[in-house]
């Protein structure tokens, strides 16, 4: 009888083993979708600063703020998932926008192995100089020549102030406010333009680009948020 009972434990034991890691497995992707990604606390809300509190001094609760919903991670061969725009706020009225930015652990990887440095960059480290560029159309009344650069004429917009700057245990955030931005009918796109700090050359391609506003999208309005609020009217 004894002889029994010990392979008939091992099965139990072996069951159980193997619930617990398909219980491990779901907890992590469930961790990964619904924690990890979320924006951490210190960069969530709105960045007030003076330009923002007059707009708002001004319209109140009527202030406008909104995006494109693009999914705007990069896609372009050499930079294949390696930056993403999480969220972003185009504010008309303070001719403003917010961006927080993102880039996972093996973003520092990809650029160790991209520019052959010598050692993996510190996560801590800045590593990369974050601008939006702006298109306009020279022809906004034939939208069929929208490819064929020599009809666009662009604009970079350096960032206001320090952004701010958070990490989890697999991303890392920056929060940038652009100021004196301006979206006219004639405006074609608006991009983040992605160089690695130690290799900043604006008349070159960038790392990454990443687009958050073009002219054919539609606008969804964002709901700010109590503490949106409260930052602005600082």
């Amino acid at each position: 009888m004894a002889r029994y009972k010990a392979p008939r434990i091992m099965g139990y034991i072996f069951k159980a083993l193997a619930t617990l890691f398909v219980f491990g497995v779901c907890g992590i992707l469930v961790w990964r979708v619904f924690f990890s990604t979320a924006i951490p606390k210190e960069i969530e809300v709105l960045q007030g600063n003076e330009r923002l509190s007059a707009a708002y001094a001004t319209a109140g609760d009527g202030l406008t703020m909104q995006y494109q919903e693009l999914g705007s991670i990069t896609r372009a061969p050499g930079s294949m998932g390696y930056f993403s725009v999480v969220q972003c706020v185009f504010i008309p009225e303070a001719e403003q926008v917010q961006v927080v930015f993102r880039y996972n652990n093996s973003t520092i990887r990809h650029l160790q192995e991209d520019y052959k440095l010598a050692s993996l960059p510190e996560k801590s480290s800045h590593l990369f100089d974050v601008t939006l560029v702006k298109t306009t159309d020279l022809t906004p009344n034939d939208h069929n020549d929208d490819l064929d650069e020599s009809t666009l004429s662009s604009s970079r917009i350096q960032p206001t102030g320090e952004p701010l700057r958070a990490e989890t245990a697999l991303y890392t955030y920056y929060r940038y406010v652009f100021d004196g931005v301006t979206v006219e009918e004639i405006t074609d796109a608006v991009y983040v333009d992605v160089y690695y700090v130690q290799d900043i050359r604006y008349e070159e391609k960038p790392y990454g680009s990443l687009l958050i506003y073009a002219w054919d999208e539609d606008w969804i309005a964002y709901k700010p948020t109590r503490a949106d609020l409260d930052a602005i009217k600082q």
